[in-house]
């Protein structure tokens, strides 16, 4: 680890936190609490909105803000005061909605922390179901583009992602950098927002020394976090080119891996008040 004392570590939720489920496990909670009654502190980065975390900042004691919607918004944890937020450009929301009628793929669009889809398909159940929120249904999502929207996620086959992402490259005129959050999710981003950004924001905000900041993730989503960190950690399961990325890689999978870095934190912490 380049970090000598780690004061803030920023995990990813899905894939990282825990390994799926939406269940935080007793260990993972005991560990964090250690960490914050060491003096650390602990917060979450993740492509969720805050409604679908909320169980987790209970849970883990978190008076920090958190990151959502893969950086588009930091927001106050306590107060669900929105500190900082980034919209998506109107016209490349109206040519992604227009492409994806030629496309077999789910849309979830984003709007003032409310998702909206066209309809309740098997895929968009699976997803309201994961992070235990409901999406409201309106059959034209075109009016919504007006309503500064945070994000839309895209759910389907890899590579119809993969083809849908470069065709809406070619139709918008430039590259609007797709995030692949999961295998089967491909999300339209704001300009300028993602997880290192924001962390980079939340980090000046607060007043952290970057190096004193280690980001945990698993997904390509989180690339930017890691790298943007003073320690960029992969978990074992972590996708390979995050890995390639990262400062280090842990040898347990989801929160087997996070656990390692909260048990170095918590002895680093202790080795700094005890003056080593």
């Amino acid at each position: 680890m380049k970090n000598t004392h780690i004061k803030l570590i920023v995990s990813d939720v899905d894939g990282t936190l825990f390994e799926s489920g939406n269940q935080v496990s007793a260990a993972t909670v005991k560990m964090v609490h250690d960490y914050q009654k060491a003096g650390g502190v602990f917060t979450l980065a993740t492509g969720r909105l805050k409604k679908a975390i909320e169980p987790f900042i209970q849970q883990l004691h978190i008076h920090f803000p958190v990151i959502v919607y893969n950086g588009a918004q930091i927001v106050d944890s306590v107060t669900n005061e929105v500190l900082a937020a980034h919209t998506l450009d109107r016209e490349l929301a109206l040519k992604a909605l227009d492409l994806l009628t030629h496309f077999p793929l789910d849309t979830i669009m984003h709007v003032n922390q409310v998702p909206y889809v066209r309809s309740h398909t098997p895929a968009v159940l699976e997803h309201m179901e994961k992070d235990g929120i409901a999406c409201h249904c309106q059959e034209d999502l075109t009016p919504l583009a007006d309503q500064d929207p945070t994000k839309m996620l895209i759910i389907g086959d890899p590579s119809e992602l993969k083809q849908f992402a470069n065709e809406l490259i070619v139709s918008a005129g430039y590259d609007f950098g797709p995030v692949y959050s999961d295998w089967n999710y491909l999300e339209i981003l704001p300009a300028g927002a993602s997880k290192g950004a924001a962390l980079e924001q939340l980090v000046k905000l607060k007043g952290f020394d970057m190096e004193e900041v280690v980001a945990v993730g698993d997904e390509r989503n989180d690339l930017s976090m890691i790298r943007a960190a003073g320690t960029g950690v992969a978990v074992a399961n972590a996708n390979e080119e995050l890995k390639a990325a990262a400062d280090r890689i842990t040898q347990g999978p989801w929160n087997l891996g996070l656990e390692e870095m909260l048990e170095e934190a918590i002895q680093s912490l202790i080795d700094n008040d005890a003056g080593k």
